[in-house]
């Protein structure tokens, strides 16, 4: 599976300049953890999270931002994208095209994705577990 089909194409950008209480209050506003930071072109230069903006001197998102975030193509497989994440310990990752970012995946929609793929139908795991029983002898007079 590739990035493309998990990723969320709408994705919150903040600029450099931007203050970080109007930073803090648009992750708040939009309910996420962190965004990409782009420039006037729109190209990637940073990414920024909560913890970033709360823990960090400064006064803008430059200063307190991450610069030179890793980053994904849209046909890069979902597997490389989470092995990235794994091993740059970070939660999201921009997907970008040319420099500019097209999209996101969050540690989340990787384990959305995880979860959907080994979902079980419910009544096959009550048949599991109903035959478990008995043949433990339980349920058995």
């Amino acid at each position: 599976m590739e990035t493309r089909e998990i990723m969320t194409r709408d994705v919150v950008t903040f600029a450099p300049e931007m203050s970080i209480p109007e930073a803090q209050d648009a992750l708040l506003h939009y309910r996420i953890h962190g965004a990409p930071v782009v420039d006037n072109a729109g190209q990637l230069v940073g990414m920024v999270s909560f913890t970033d903006l709360s823990a960090r001197p400064g006064r803008t998102v430059r200063e307190v931002m991450t610069p030179e975030p890793i980053a994904a193509g849209e046909d890069t497989p979902v597997e490389d994208v989470a092995a990235l994440m794994l091993d740059q310990m970070v939660r999201r990752v921009p997907v970008v095209e040319g420099g500019r970012v097209i999209g996101i995946v969050s540690a989340s929609d990787v384990i959305q994705l995880f979860l959907n793929l080994h979902e079980r139908p419910r009544h096959r795991v009550e048949t599991v577990a109903a035959g478990a029983g008995r043949r433990r002898g339980e349920g058995r007079p």
